[in-house]
């Protein structure tokens, strides 16, 4: 089974290692990989070699470090080089301006850091798996409906030509 990459990108070293803590716990089921970011920068690094199919970005990434570039900024470097990854937005800020900026630029979804973030994220992860999952079986079926369809049209025009090289051989 391939492993599903999870990227953290929180410039709070101690929210950053529990919510990796609290994801691994939570999904031990799962063949998951979780990296840790303390800036966007250095995510981007990584992101260009690996391509996580879940990033999770805080949206104000400039706590340890003032010129970091803005969660914003990184979510669109991230939807230019994989438009495939989805991005859970972070932030402590509860405004409907910041919500819709991020979903405006490809975020999947949005928590605050409430008292239920964990919970909130866990969810909207657990939700993630599920569509990656429905994905990979409507491209199984689509795969066996083709090759079905190839079978039956190459046995009815076999069928078709030994009936007209050879009509004695279905008699």
């Amino acid at each position: 089974m391939n492993k599903i990459n999870i990227f953290i990108v929180e410039d709070n070293a101690i929210f950053r290692m529990t919510l990796k803590a609290d994801i691994e716990i939570t999904f031990a089921n799962k063949p998951i990989i979780v990296t840790l970011f303390e800036t966007g920068e250095t995510c981007m690094e990584k992101f260009k070699e690996i391509k996580p199919q879940i990033v999770i970005l805080d949206y104000h990434l400039n706590g340890s470090n003032p010129n970091a570039a803005d969660g914003i900024k990184i979510l669109d470097l991230i939807k230019r080089e994989n438009p495939e990854t989805n991005v859970i937005m972070l932030t402590s800020d509860d405004s409907t301006e910041i919500a819709l900026k991020s979903f405006h630029h490809g975020a999947y979804d949005y928590v605050v850091k409430t008292e239920t973030k964990f919970r909130k994220i866990n969810y909207s992860v657990f939700n993630l798996f599920t569509m990656m999952e429905a994905k990979k079986e409507t491209k199984r079926y689509k795969y066996m409906v083709v090759s079905l369809f190839v079978f039956v049209s190459l046995l009815v025009g076999g069928l078709s030509a030994l009936q007209i090289f050879s009509p004695s051989i279905l008699r």
